[in-house]
């Protein structure tokens, strides 16, 4: 099961339908706080975390789930790589991210780093 975490529901739509059409079971959360709830009740496989949301930040975000569970899979996910000089790539590395991708980067890439940090974990 993948957690999937995005204030974006188009966004969550798209990776979501590509996630299932590759038989992988997906549970969404709109938010940090809720991704970390669902992170609690669910014991996802992998997690995929926005940076970039109202609340607490996908740094919170990979904070907090490392917390719980150090072995944790998580791949951060960005639309934009800075914003208000925040390097959000390397904010995510430093927080934990075990993958960084671009909202741009293509669903395939999703399904590749997917694949990848499962077969690690």
């Amino acid at each position: 099961m993948i957690l999937l975490i995005d204030d974006d529901a188009f966004y969550r739509s798209v990776i979501r339908s590509t996630l299932e059409a590759n038989a992988y079971q997906v549970v969404e959360a709109s938010g940090g706080a809720e991704g970390i709830e669902m992170y609690q009740r669910c014991n996802p496989t992998a997690v995929i975390t926005d940076m970039r949301m109202p609340g607490m930040d996908g740094a919170d975000v990979i904070r907090a789930i490392r917390e719980i569970d150090r072995r944790a899979r998580i791949i951060a996910v960005t639309g934009a790589e800075t914003f208000n000089k925040v390097d959000y790539l390397k904010l995510a590395e430093e927080a934990g991210a075990d993958a960084v991708l671009r909202k741009l980067d293509s669903t395939n890439r999703v399904l590749v780093e997917i694949g990848r940090i499962l077969e690690e974990g």
